[in-house]
């Protein structure tokens, strides 16, 4: 009798432990560690890497007042401030129920993007970002090492969250070609392939002083105005793009437009003798625009094509470049006098 109770209360312990194991290691991912996704102290956070499926990376680096990113341009700083908001804001809402376990998992697995983050210089987590709910309040995500997918979200937002994990280096570019300040201009330089003559130099002497000159570095032949000079070489200060062109058509493009004669250069040199300068050329009527009169425009008429001094190549739009589209005698002082 006593040797029966001995092989039934073995038995017992052993059920027990089995039990206990079985509990232990389900819920092993729902532990803290294993969903504790946010960071609440973003300061501290000094590295970010983020990877998709195809290879695409972005590897961010905070710098003295600015992040770096993939080691060769200044982040956005509107992208990065929205992605350590993100790390700040996010909690979790949920795990992922049962009934969509395994195809979630299986997501994440295919299309899952990677987010590292490191924290005074070590690895703090590594977590990857899926897709949205079908209610589009929350978005799924998995720590590495866990098994336990959660929905995720952030309260008061009701969107996608992997797009904030953005992994396209160009759109982590500031799309701007031209950012100075107005003191820190020496000379923009405009040259017309098709009218030469239209070409000129608008130099800043400092102390409020300009002048304007030939392409050739000559003086003009007339009387121009200072003040539309000062205010040229002022609306050259920024100039921004629209956007890149693919990856995959960077080369054809570049190759095909760079044999063609181009509409304008502008060159724009400082003050330290750095120069910075871009091509533009025209655009197919791509979208098959008419005009009132129901006749194609051979070109577009609202983007056209520029090439940056890295032979980068960007879509501008008409409405930024058309204030610097000047031509040499629109400088030309206005002597006739007006009684005040």
């Amino acid at each position: 009798m006593k040797k029966t109770n001995l092989i039934l209360l073995i038995i017992v312990l052993v059920l027990v432990i089995v039990t206990a194991s079985i509990y232990f290691f389900q819920n092993t991912s729902s532990q803290p560690a294993y969903r504790d996704f946010a960071i609440k102290d973003t300061a501290s956070i000094d590295k970010i890497f983020i990877a998709d499926k195809n290879s695409n990376t972005v590897l961010l680096e905070r710098k003295d007042g600015y992040w770096e990113a993939n080691k060769s341009f200044v982040a956005r700083r509107d992208l990065t401030n929205l992605l350590l908001e993100t790390f700040y804001r996010i909690e979790v809402s949920s795990p992922v129920p049962n009934s969509k376990l395994d195809k979630v998992l299986k997501d994440l697995s295919v299309s899952g993007v990677k987010c590292e983050i490191y924290q005074n210089g070590k690895l703090s987590k590594t977590y990857y970002i899926g897709g949205v709910t079908d209610d589009n309040i929350g978005s799924y995500m998995i720590m590495e090492g866990s098994d336990q997918p959660f929905i995720v979200r952030i309260p008061g937002f009701n969107g996608f969250l992997n797009v904030r994990y953005n992994t396209n280096p160009n759109e982590w570019k500031e799309k701007l070609i031209f950012n100075y300040k107005v003191q820190d201009i020496a000379k923009v330089t405009v040259e017309y392939s098709n009218s030469p003559d239209e070409s000129f130099i608008a130099i800043s002497k400092g102390n409020n002083e300009f002048d304007l000159k030939e392409i050739n570095g000559s003086k003009v032949k007339f009387d121009f105005d200072t003040i539309k000079v000062k205010t040229y070489i002022s609306s050259c200060k920024l100039i921004g793009f629209d956007a890149y062109i693919s990856d995959s058509l960077q080369q054809e493009k570049y190759d095909s437009l760079s044999v063609l004669p181009f509409v304008a250069k502008y060159t724009i040199e400082d003050i330290h003798g750095n120069a910075k300068s871009f091509k533009t050329y025209l655009r197919q009527n791509i979208t098959k625009l008419l005009d009132d009169e129901g006749n194609l425009y051979e070109w577009d008429i609202d983007y056209l094509y520029g090439i940056l001094d890295d032979k980068t190549v960007v879509l501008l739009q008409y409405y930024v470049i058309d204030p610097i589209a000047t031509g040499k005698y629109e400088f030309i002082k206005n002597t006739e006098e007006h009684d005040y």
